[in-house]
């Protein structure tokens, strides 16, 4: 195996360390952070490993995460930026090309930008069970599957499966 290849695996598979070390934050501003630091491993990880719209996207997601960072989380802006972001990937989608197989990364990159700017916690855990297996399935499909992303996906998955199920059970404990 190639060195480039054996370095995105690796790179790949800090990812999901990195985010899994981010959900257990209660800062807006640190979780940010940190999941900047796991969007740049994954975004090196995809350059290394060939698969050309998950690098060129994960840039956006990179300057999403900044700008989120700087905005305040109840901000009408919030939504205009995330529009603009999710065009700019849109775009850069199509200039990075793989064929069919960007349409899931583009289309679920996007809309997870959007969904993030709302600021509700369990719609995005919604959202998250389709996109994060719209990009599982990208994972598998690229040139050097990364196994970083496969599990970081299937992570978040699970964890927002048990975060609504969690959400739900809390609320109905509260009314009674």
């Amino acid at each position: 195996m190639e060195a480039r290849i054996i370095a995105g695996q690796i790179l790949g598979i800090v990812s999901p360390i990195i985010t899994f070390v981010s959900y257990q934050v209660n800062s807006k501003k640190k979780l940010l952070i940190l999941q900047t630091a796991a969007t740049l491993t994954t975004c090196l990880s995809y350059l290394l490993l060939g698969a050309s719209s998950g690098f060129a996207l994960n840039i956006v997601c990179i300057i999403r995460n900044i700008a989120f960072f700087f905005q305040d989380s109840k901000s009408k802006f919030n939504l205009i930026s995330a529009c603009v972001l999710a065009a700019v990937m849109g775009g850069l989608g199509f200039l990075s090309w793989e064929g069919p197989i960007s349409l899931l990364v583009i289309i679920a990159l996007a809309a997870n930008t959007i969904f993030m700017s709302f600021g509700d916690a369990q719609l995005l855990r919604k959202s998250v069970i389709c996109t994060s297996s719209m990009i599982l399935i990208y994972n598998f499909c690229i040139p050097n599957p990364t196994i970083g992303g496969i599990i970081n996906e299937s992570v978040a998955i699970v964890a927002s499966i048990i975060g609504i199920i969690a959400f739900v059970k809390m609320k109905k404990e509260k009314r009674s």
